[in-house]
């Protein structure tokens, strides 16, 4: 019980950094970003409906349709976020105008667009960890999945490329660069949140020097390095494959170290997010 208030309570406070966000910084310069928002953003141009209306009538159709297409599992998770959002941001709106009543320059419209694109972010990113989502998009795109085949990725971003095009015919191209640039730093924001900062680089390392290589990274950088088996999945031939992880700040330092062992080394560097000193 108590696991299950806590989680309501941090989507409630994302739900409420999203609106806020929304009336603050998309609304009253019309940047559509997507989803239910960016098409409330388009009525509201059209037809003067409030925002928070329109939001709520694309969440309950997406809820409705991930019921009958997904089942009541797969939407479970994100009826409150469904319900919870459009009501704050119907009681945030008065911010819109305000917002409207500064006639900011467009630098300081820019500085506004990237805290937006921040604290969405930031909001979406504590709400996934929570395993909850706001619905709308998130839910068509599982529905287009399930029966066409697309990627939930690939068709949330079908979707929501159609909405911010939509939105630049409608209100100039110039708001679509600012919606590209939301969305960039809402997804950095978000990633944050769900993987924490990296602060190492995984090295995965294929060499025909593998003792030399080995003792680079043991003498030179003073790491630990790991022996895989790997095999070739067209020649099926076996090799020698290693794998290590070091800190960001020797990142250019290893990788100038294999090319000087080994310029025809393979090597692949990823993030690395949690590690185990047991391992």
């Amino acid at each position: 019980m108590w696991k299950i208030i806590k989680e309501l309570l941090i989507v409630t406070a994302g739900a409420l950094v999203l609106a806020i966000a929304f009336n603050g910084s998309s609304l009253p310069f019309a940047i559509v970003i997507g989803g239910s928002s960016g098409l409330s953003i388009i009525a509201d141009y059209f037809y003067e409906i409030e925002p928070a209306i329109v939001v709520l009538c694309c969440y309950v159709i997406a809820l409705v349709l991930g019921y009958l297409f997904l089942g009541k599992e797969k939407i479970k998770k994100s009826i409150y976020g469904s319900f919870i959002l459009p009501i704050f941001i119907y009681l945030t709106s008065p911010l819109s105008s305000y917002v409207k009543s500064l006639e900011l320059t467009s630098s300081e419209v820019l500085v506004v667009v990237i805290m937006g694109g921040a604290i969405s972010g930031i909001a979406y990113g504590f709400i996934y960890k929570m395993g909850y989502t706001t619905g709308g998009s998130d839910i068509v795109s599982q529905v287009i999945n399930k029966y066409f085949g697309a990627t939930v990725g690939t068709a949330n971003l079908i979707i929501n490329s159609i909405i911010v095009i939509l939105g630049g015919a409608i209100f100039g191209w110039t708001k679509v660069m600012y919606a590209i640039l939301m969305l960039y730093v809402m997804g950095i924001a978000t990633d944050k949140i769900l993987l924490g900062a990296s602060y190492s680089k995984a090295f995965y390392i294929i060499t025909d020097k593998v003792e030399e290589v080995k003792s680079y990274i043991h003498n030179d950088l003073k790491q630990s390095v790991t022996e895989l088996d790997a095999v070739g999945g067209y020649t099926n031939s076996g090799n020698q494959m290693l794998m290590c992880v070091v800190p960001t700040r020797d990142y250019f330092k290893l990788r100038h170290g294999i090319n000087i062992i080994d310029k025809d080394a393979f090597f692949v560097i990823m993030d690395a997010y949690e590690l185990d000193s047991r391992i």
